[in-house]
């Protein structure tokens, strides 16, 4: 299975498991990653956006730029701001 692939299928189970585990999720989805500069977080960004646009969401896409305390800082962000986040 080339990467592409692999990461549109990843990313459409993490988006579908997201949405199925609660009912009620909110209109946006957050993903964030550690880089848009790696092909591999690109074709993942967009399978979820693909997923996500079938499915009737708004996705956001955050980059961490390779930095987990940007990483954590953002996530701490979309928790404030109420989006789903799937690793609540």
């Amino acid at each position: 299975m080339n990467m592409k692939k692999l990461a549109t299928l990843v990313s459409a189970v993490a988006l579908s498991a997201t949405v199925s585990a609660n009912a009620m999720a909110k209109d946006t989805i957050a993903l964030v990653v550690s880089t848009l500069n790696n092909p591999f977080f690109v074709s993942l960004k967009d399978g979820a956006q693909k997923e996500a646009d079938k499915l009737g969401y708004n996705l956001v896409v955050l980059d961490s730029q390779n930095n987990p305390a940007k990483e954590l800082a953002k996530r701490a962000g979309l928790n404030r701001s109420r989006h789903k986040n799937s690793a609540d």
